[in-house]
């Protein structure tokens, strides 16, 4: 590894502050502590986990394995993972995506980067499982009738197989070819609370 000069230093601690003024905005907007204490959540949080880059292992594995290296968040060409700031527990350091503020599009960059096998690599973006992503029917306009969106199908990389439409451009989820990428998320018309969310199964700890 080449010694970091003095100005290899400062960018790398512009990137990281960079980094850490971002998730801190959308901690604060989700209400969570962005310095102090072990690291709250909010009912939705608690409802759809943590999202995780494609290829994390088991969440407890995860933990374990996590180098905190920041090396995934470096390779992110869209700039959705973000690294948990202190303050947020056993997560803290460790890779997130929030995919209503900024989606993963499954260029599986991250895990050929990871030194540790937090992300395992050589998945194919078929194989990714990072959630499921859920239709609200209730909230959706498509399905509860006061419009016909489609940009989630369209958003979908794979649609016709993981999401399809319906009448007004409904959206239906099919788990088994659903990767949790959250795509369909982010584009979600429905801005107070998305009519479609990815669940990850992961609690934060």
């Amino acid at each position: 590894m080449k010694p970091l000069t003095r100005r290899g230093f400062g960018a790398a601690l512009a990137r990281g502050a960079v980094r850490l003024a971002g998730i801190g905005a959308v901690l604060h907007v989700l209400g969570i502590p962005f310095r102090s204490g072990k690291a709250a959540t909010t009912p939705e949080l608690r409802e759809t986990g943590v999202l995780r880059p494609p290829g994390a292992l088991p969440e407890e594995d995860f933990l374990a394995r996590c180098i905190r290296c920041e090396l995934c968040a470096d390779a992110c060409d869209t700039g959705c993972i973000r690294l948990l700031p202190p303050g947020s527990g056993r997560s803290t350091g460790t890779p997130v995506i929030f995919p209503w503020d900024r989606a993963c599009n499954l260029c599986m960059a991250c895990t050929e980067v990871c030194p540790s096998g937090a992300l395992k690599p050589g998945l194919d973006k078929h194989e990714v499982r990072m959630g499921d992503a859920v239709v609200d029917e209730r909230l959706c306009v498509s399905h509860n009738g006061t419009g016909a969106c489609g940009a989630c199908h369209t958003a979908c990389p794979f649609r016709g197989r993981a999401l399809t439409q319906g009448i007004r451009n409904a959206p239906t989820v099919h788990p088994d070819s659903c990767v949790g990428c959250g795509l369909c998320e982010e584009v979600c018309i429905v801005e107070d609370r998305r009519a479609i969310r990815v669940f990850s199964g992961r609690a934060w700890t």
